[in-house]
């Protein structure tokens, strides 16, 4: 994806989230299963989204993201440390393009919350062993569509869709 198409301002416009488990097949947990999860998203939830805004995402040409909470939105909502939070708490960093894809990374990450596979470092923003976050975006039209997907003690999983609209420059 071109970062051209990335630029902005984007403000929130609303959210939808699920919660599931990993496969098993037999007493087997999927082999594939983290993996497929952190690498997938739910697109066909984008028109179930509710409506939520007070949130504003700026992302610059120097491949640098900033989030500026400006309400109380409504968003299921992991920080920067992987703690699942009652409230939406903003973050910086960075845009990594990898596989097509392009993910936001956290600035700043303690050591021990640095992916260990130098390709989990381009694409997971948090994995301590226990939790990892795989936080993508991609513009779809006039939005940008941001999937956080997460894995927490290799069974549980959580993905956010996240849905903004371009903002006034």
């Amino acid at each position: 994806m071109n970062i051209e198409l990335l630029i902005g301002i984007w403000l929130l416009t609303g959210s939808i989230s699920i919660n599931s488990q990993i496969k098993f097949f037999g007493d087997e947990p999927d082999p594939n299963g983290i993996e497929n999860w952190l690498n997938s998203n739910s697109n066909n939830l984008i028109a179930q989204v509710e409506a939520t805004e007070g949130l504003t995402l700026t992302i610059s040409s120097d491949g640098k993201f900033s989030e500026e909470r400006t309400g109380t939105p409504k968003v299921y909502w992991f920080d920067k440390e992987g703690v699942l939070e009652s409230e939406v708490i903003p973050f910086n960093g960075h845009l990594s393009f990898y596989d097509s894809k392009v993910f936001l990374l956290v600035d700043d990450l303690p050591s021990w919350a640095v992916p260990s596979d130098e390709v989990n470092k381009k694409k997971l923003r948090y994995d301590d062993g226990d939790t990892k976050i795989a936080d993508s975006i991609e513009v779809q039209g006039e939005q940008l569509i941001r999937t956080i997907s997460v894995v927490t003690d290799e069974l549980y999983l959580d993905r956010v869709i996240v849905v903004y609209k371009r903002g006034n420059h």
